[in-house]
């Protein structure tokens, strides 16, 4: 029993150390291309599942995917909203589908990076005189501190 719950451990804590890393790799695929592809966010869902059955209870697990799905629910029925009124994005499909893998790691480090992320990125904007800029670098860089450093 106590090999099982290691290798469970050790399975966990490498699954969190690639969906940092996949983390990381986002906010530089973003930065270059405007843009999260799928095959990425595929990784970071499976990466984000591994971590989060291994380090939750299944009560839990079901309170912090029913959370993901619903802000980011929210998020995408805005963002659709935006576009129909707007004529143009807002916040990323792809910068949605990150947060979620990131709400089902950490719920409150993800939804604290995201906000985190949000205003650096409207202050570095207005800086720059720029009307957009991709959200990952900022975002992604917010939840690496949250989750690394604290």
């Amino acid at each position: 029993m106590a090999a099982g719950l290691a290798g469970s451990v050790a399975l966990g804590h490498g699954a969190r150390i690639a969906f940092l890393a996949l983390i990381a790799a986002s906010m530089v695929v973003d930065a270059r291309e405007r843009r999260v592809p799928n095959a990425l966010v595929l990784a970071l869902i499976a990466c984000a599942l591994v971590v989060a059955v291994t380090g939750r209870a299944w009560r839990e697990l079901a309170w912090v995917a029913g959370a993901a799905v619903a802000v980011c629910g929210a998020l995408v029925g805005f963002e659709v909203l935006w576009r129909r009124l707007r004529g143009s994005a807002g916040i990323g499909m792809g910068d949605i589908k990150v947060l979620f893998c990131m709400m089902l790691v950490d719920p409150a480090a993800a939804l604290a990076a995201f906000a985190a992320g949000l205003l650096v990125l409207a202050l570095v904007a207005a800086a720059l005189r720029r009307s957009s800029l991709p959200l990952m670098p900022f975002f992604g860089a917010a939840f690496l501190v949250l989750t690394v450093i604290l």
